[in-house]
């Protein structure tokens, strides 16, 4: 098939979100991802990492169209839930981890503000945010007026509202100021993100497990920030971090793959690519939404979101 093309999929929280303390928090279904991994199997040939890297060198022709799974942050319903799953149908899956989360029990802020959202009525968590901003700096705080076409590409799946202030606390306000603040109140409503964390992150006996049942384990930064906004030396630092921790605590594998954290073209850019490469990363995903075809980049393979997934497009 000369035209055949790459799909891969993004997952995040796949859970039975009805039947958890927090149902807001958005994700998929268990029950629909299954539904969704039955489709995908009739629909496409299942790519393993190794299949879909020699797809775009050019070295592997499919005979339709490929199509691969990917899942971000290392949740332990990963582990437990979707592992076996795949592993029952004889699907590899990519698991991209925050290496920081597993080695240092933290609850990364970008997981701490999806669970206070989710907890939280949004304008009364926004208000408090800002509240403890101003005790904590003296200062009047409010939000920056932000291009809005920049805020609807990089969190499309959310209302205005939420999108810039995700925008905001992710990408703009300064990190040290905003992890305290959000800690702050994680600790207030929540209680103790390092407890919290056992419970939301698989470990890395589960991710050698993982690895075992055929999956493959890949790098997402060790702190889960946008690598474009980073100082280059603190973006040698983390992505060097990220990659002798996987080294250390993992088996080996024929290719290691990474994630950039958000994954727009905002989120990464050439000096991140450069870092990613001097560590010894395979390739790494995006969430540039896009077909990848032989030829595509491979530090910059284009995503589509677990939601929209073409599955009719196979």
């Amino acid at each position: 098939m000369s035209d055949a093309s790459l799909h891969i999929v993004t997952y995040h929280y796949v859970r039975d979100l009805p039947r958890t303390p927090f149902p807001r928090i958005k994700g998929m279904l268990l029950s629909d991802f299954e539904k969704q991994v039955d489709q995908l199997r009739g629909a496409y040939e299942m790519a393993t990492l190794d299949s879909a890297v020699a797809f775009l060198n050019g070295t592997y022709q499919p005979s339709r169209n490929l199509c691969l799974l990917t899942f971000d942050d290392g949740l332990k319903e990963h582990f437990a839930e979707v592992t076996p799953l795949l592993h029952e149908r004889g699907v590899q899956g990519i698991f991209h981890v925050i290496t920081g989360c597993l080695e240092e029990r933290r609850t990364a802020p970008v997981h701490m503000n999806h669970f206070l959202m989710a907890k939280l009525d949004f304008k009364k968590y926004k208000q408090s945010f800002f509240s403890e901003m101003e005790e904590l700096t003296g200062e009047a705080a409010e939000m920056p007026v932000f291009d809005p076409e920049v805020v609807r590409n990089t969190y499309s799946l959310d209302t205005q509202p939420i999108a810039e202030f995700k925008y905001f606390f992710n990408f703009i306000l300064e990190s040290g100021l905003r992890d305290r603040v959000v800690t702050r109140m994680f600790e207030t409503h929540l209680g103790d993100p390092a407890s919290f964390s056992d419970g939301l992150y698989l470990n890395w006996s589960e991710a050698k497990q993982m690895q075992a049942a055929g999956m493959v384990i890949g790098g997402h930064t060790h702190e889960h920030r946008p690598l474009a906004t980073l100082p280059e030396e603190q973006l040698e630092v983390d992505t060097k971090l990220c990659r002798d921790l996987l080294r250390k605590r993992l088996g080996e594998q024929p290719l290691w793959p990474f994630c950039y954290p958000y994954g727009r073209q905002n989120s990464f850019n050439p000096a991140a690519v450069r870092s990613v490469q001097r560590e010894g990363f395979d390739c790494a995903f995006t969430t540039v939404t896009g077909l990848n075809q032989p030829g595509t980049d491979l530090y910059r393979i284009h995503r589509v979101d677990c939601n929209q997934a073409w599955i009719s497009q196979a």
